[in-house]
């Protein structure tokens, strides 16, 4: 299952130009990729993405980055949309260059009322998907793993005898 990024080293850094002219912006399926140089890792740089959510239906990528691009480098921005409407979700995701950056752009934004918008937008930063594996699960998942392992369905125990002509030896 795809990420949704990748990365490719080239020997001469003509050749990674070159990609970088051809292919950034260039639509893909559904989808706009951003072909560009590696950032290096620094806490600097770290935490910078931010979450926004309540944006109006009506806004615009465009509208998103020139809302936020007054409080530092915009490195991606993103409305997430409805696969099968193509309808803006009223969500979307600023990546600045610097943290402090994103910080700056919460204080100014959190809480205001953007044009065409009734209510109140939400800015915070955005979860950070590495971090999710090392969180202490829920107790329901603890407890839908006991109705499973107690409550669940029997099932013939015959199945795990059953020959595989090719399966591998072990």
């Amino acid at each position: 299952q795809s990420i949704g990024y990748g990365f490719v080293n080239y020997v001469r850094q003509d050749d990674a130009e070159r990609a970088i002219n051809q292919l950034n912006g260039l639509r893909l399926q559904n989808k706009t990729i951003k072909v560009s140089y590696a950032r290096p890792s620094s806490k600097a740089i770290k935490g910078a993405n931010l979450y926004v959510s309540g944006l109006p239906k009506s806004m615009t990528q465009q509208d998103l980055e020139s809302m936020f691009r007054a409080y530092g480098s915009i490195i991606t921005s993103r409305i997430l949309c409805d696969n099968i409407t193509g309808l803006s979700k009223g969500v979307g995701f600023i990546r600045f260059d610097q943290r402090i950056e994103a910080e700056r752009a919460i204080q100014k934004l959190n809480g205001t009322i953007p044009d065409g918008a009734q209510e109140p937008i939400t800015v915070k930063f955005a979860n950070n998907p590495s971090n999710n594996n090392k969180a202490v699960p829920p107790l329901a998942a603890y407890l839908s793993l006991l109705t499973r392992r107690y409550g669940g369905p029997i099932h013939h125990p015959a199945g795990r005898f059953r020959y595989i002509p090719l399966s591998p030896l072990t």
